[in-house]
């Protein structure tokens, strides 16, 4: 047992002997080994810095302000750096450490400990500094003469951002729903965080909830843009960040998965758990997105499902570890706070259990308000798949039999116990029936995604499961009845919920939906998923969470269609939110006119050719428009298919990053922005928001199709046929508006800041061959012009950049 900072952490069964150290005669060292008798200076980086953002030599050099041309003695001061930086910390977690690195990187490591640090450096709480009372009121807050404009050099009086600050503090106020679409530029952040810290610090039994869909903003508003306006507004208002219970580690199944590793067959990996372990010996928060190391490993990432805090698996209080455990301490910060920064689907799961993570609240401002409905939608939609009964069954008893690996094997009973071996029995019964159920589904599925077919034919098996879950149940509660352990007793509970809830999930799965639920799948990998799905997510809302509030805020940059907001309301049920609805477009302090071009072209062929032709249209026109401009062009896509083929015909005469290609959209998008100018990037549905390419990182944007729904996606076909049979018109009251509110979001990915300037290419001929391309153009922040052939739109893009100012790729903050 290895114990550092508060930390329990167990690596019984590995011995120096594992490891044995090599003669002293010419030792490797490497940036990235190839073999475990190299020192790896990279890995021994990714374990004592895993929070950095990256770890490339650049990154690293940079950190350590080493300075120089590349070479040998440039790595060495990086190689003597990390070394310094290993001394400094404590003997028992280089012990560690060196059990779970690489032969010759670990022997490094243990060599150190007779020189590392023998005391832990004593730590001063940090006293909070101290403010007057505050008294400045929202007026002084907006005004550029006020006490955030002195201390923000980026401040801007914005009429916009001030008239939405009145909105969000009127609802709050006189206990109402405030809606407000505001575009790019609006500073909607700092909108209604200064009225909600105004409020909270003059109504002290209040509390706030902010939730958002990304965690690029949740990180935002928590690390930099609350604790600024707090300091100037309320400098005593408690805040918190919760996520997921999945984002923090749990340290009760980090011990029993190193156990796993050590005793199995998977010892390789260990390596992959050094960040992780040296990062847990001064995280505070146990939140996993502070581990970029960890994260970028995808064989260390491959182990998260056994290190996560699931439900399922907790003690609770009869855990060792429970009066340290992370998600516990977290959800009780968020408990005691007056503002509590979340994410959609957490709001929606605390909603599900009455309110039972986040305790009471009255007042809920939702950010990025455009995807609470499919938010919605995915928190409560049920899923089924192989890997659910198999990690039940994991939990229960080790595949393998392992002596670490599940509840059967911690129970002070016999293996050989008759009980014992019921449950086995049960148990291997259960996993190759499960196997063979989702293997005989796989065959009978189409490829891709759809509506669920009748599962009938599978009854059978999938009733045989459903017993052999309630004989397993049986079997775990007479199990626990036989031993005094209250631990164990506990663990029985939570398996036990756990079966419940997976045969509720079969019962729901295999059964026909009711009318507003859908049953449909999707193979992810070889393995089929198996969902069912609410259409419409309003009845929930209005049953769970708008009877508690006294006011909520909804904003986002597209919520409404020209100022019509009809299409929000019916999803989400707003006619019963809180008090009387107010609704608001506010203006972009943008002058869309002066900041870009909208062209929509009419001589390419249309969406509805052959893909190949289409495809070789469009890179034509892209190649040409680089090699005018030479600006760094995006192309939006709707599908895959036409992305590859895209990506195909323009060949690799230039630097073309695309999605699905090339690597996950984080890493595009940092890629292109740090990429010279001549660069393209093509992306499909996740590019079309949230994307952020300001200055001359974004130039020129092309559009390859009005962005509308799938017909065939198995939650909207279904969504369709229900308003159809209620005699309204699926296509201009489902399909048009959510094309519409994707469009407005996919541009307004090129003007970010006050600096940027543009054009915006849509070559989908419907937007002006079409009547409803009417409702389209409408939408958009300017009006279009038509281009009827390429010679005409080189001219116009030409002209266009020849005008602009030659200082636009500078951005303001």
């Amino acid at each position: 047992m290895i114990v550092g900072r508060k930390r329990t952490l167990f690596i019984d069964g590995l011995s120096s002997q594992d490891k044995q150290s090599k003669q002293d005669k010419g030792v490797q060292v490497a940036y990235e080994a190839r073999d475990e008798q190299t020192i790896d200076v990279r890995l021994l980086a990714r374990t004592l810095l895993p929070t950095l953002p990256d770890h490339k030599p650049a990154s690293m050099y940079a950190h350590y302000g080493i300075t120089g041309k590349d070479g040998p003695e440039r790595m060495f001061e990086l190689f003597s750096s990390l070394i310094v930086g290993y001394l400094k910390l404590a003997p028992d977690l280089l012990a560690l450490l060196a059990e779970l690195l690489p032969a010759a990187t670990g022997d490094l490591v243990r060599r150190l400990i007779m020189f590392a640090k023998t005391e832990q450096a004593s730590e001063a709480d940090e006293q909070a500094p101290s403010f007057p009372a505050s008294t400045v009121s929202l007026a002084d807050a907006l005004s550029p003469t006020g006490p955030l404009a002195r201390d923000l050099s980026s401040f801007e009086e914005r009429s916009g951002q001030e008239e939405m600050a009145y909105l969000v503090f009127d609802a709050l106020s006189r206990s109402g729903t405030a809606v407000v679409e505001a575009g790019p530029g609006t500073g909607k952040t700092f909108a209604y965080l200064i009225p909600a810290i105004l409020y909270l610090r003059e109504h002290a039994d209040a509390r706030v909830v902010l939730s958002t869909r990304t965690k690029q903003l949740q990180e935002q508003a928590y690390g930099k843009d609350i604790p600024f306006l707090a300091s100037h507004l309320s400098p005593s208002l408690k805040v918190a960040l919760l996520k997921g219970r999945r984002n923090y580690v749990c340290l009760r199944r980090w011990q029993a998965t190193l156990g796993e590793l050590i005793e199995g067959l998977e010892r390789d990996l260990l390596h992959s758990l050094a960040p992780l372990a040296r990062w847990l010996f001064e995280t505070t928060t146990g939140d996993i997105e502070e581990n970029s190391a960890f994260l970028s490993d995808a064989k260390a990432r491959s182990l998260w499902y056994r290190l996560y805090d699931d439900p399922h698996r907790c003690l609770g209080s009869f855990c060792e570890f429970y009066d340290e455990c992370f998600s516990i301490a977290a959800r009780r910060r968020a408990r005691k706070a007056d503002l509590v920064v979340v994410n959609h689907a957490l709001l929606l799961a605390d909603q599900q259990m009455d309110q039972g993570i986040l305790g009471e609240y009255q007042f809920l401002i939702v950010d990025e308000a455009h995807a609470l409905e499919t938010a919605a939608r995915q928190a409560f939609t049920i899923t089924l798949t192989e890997h659910v009964v198999d990690s039940l069954l994991r939990a229960i008893e080790h595949p393998l039999g392992r002596r670490t690996g599940g509840w059967l094997s911690r129970l002070p009973l016999s293996r050989t116990d008759d009980k014992i071996r019921r449950a086995h029995d049960i148990g291997s019964s259960l996993r190759k029936g499960n196997a063979s159920l989702f293997a005989s589904i796989a065959q009978k599925l189409p490829p891709g995604r759809g509506r669920s077919p009748d599962l009938s034919p599978f009854q059978g098996e999938m009733i045989a499961i459903m017993q052999g879950l309630d004989a397993l149940t049986r079997s775990i509660e007479t199990l626990s009845d036989l031993v005094d352990s209250q631990e164990n007793k506990r663990e029985a509970d939570g398996l036990i919920a756990e079966a419940d809830g997976i045969v509720r999930a079969f019962d729901k799965i295999f059964s026909a939906p009711d009318e507003n639920s859908v049953c449909w799948y999707e193979f992810i990998g070889d393995e089929p998923y198996l969902h069912y799905s609410p259409l419409t997510v309003a009845p929930f809302l209005e049953d769970k969470l708008f009877p508690h509030l006294a006011s909520l805020t909804l904003t986002s940059a597209t919520l409404s269609q020209g100022g019509d907001f009809r299409y929000l309301d019916d999803s989400l049920g707003l006619k019963s939110a809180p008090g009387e609805a107010s609704y608001a477009v506010v203006a972009s302090p943008f002058s869309y006119e002066e900041k870009m071009r909208m062209l929509f072209t009419d001589f390419l062929p249309p969406v509805t050719a052959p893909t190949d032709t289409y495809a070789a249209a469009i890179a034509d026109c892209v190649q040409q428009l680089l090699t005018a401009t030479d600006c760094k062009i995006m192309v939006l896509f709707t599908s895959y298919r036409l992305l590859r083929a895209v990506h195909e015909a323009i060949g690799s005469d230039v630097l073309t990053l695309a999605q699905g290609v090339d690597g996950p959209r984080a890493k595009l998008v940092a890629r292109f922005k740090s990429a010279k100018k001549g660069t393209i990037l093509l992306g499909t549905d996740s590019f079309w928001e949230g994307v952020d390419l300001p200055g001359d990182a974004l130039e020129l944007l092309i559009i390859t199709r009005l962005p509308f729904p799938v017909p065939t996606d198995p939650v909207f076909s279904a969504l369709a046929d229900r308003l159809s049979a209620n005699g309204r018109d699926a296509f201009h009251d489902l399909s048009l508006p959510q094309a519409i509110l994707k469009l407005r979001q996919g541009v307004g990915r090129l003007i970010r800041t006050t600096s940027d300037r543009g054009i915006i290419i849509i070559t989908d001929q419907r937007i002006t061959s079409k009547s409803y391309g009417q409702r389209f153009a409408a939408a958009l922040p300017i009006a279009g012009t038509n281009i009827s052939d390429m010679e005409g739109l080189i001219s116009e893009v030409e002209q266009w950049f020849a005008t602009a100012p030659t200082d636009r790729a500078k951005n303001k903050p």
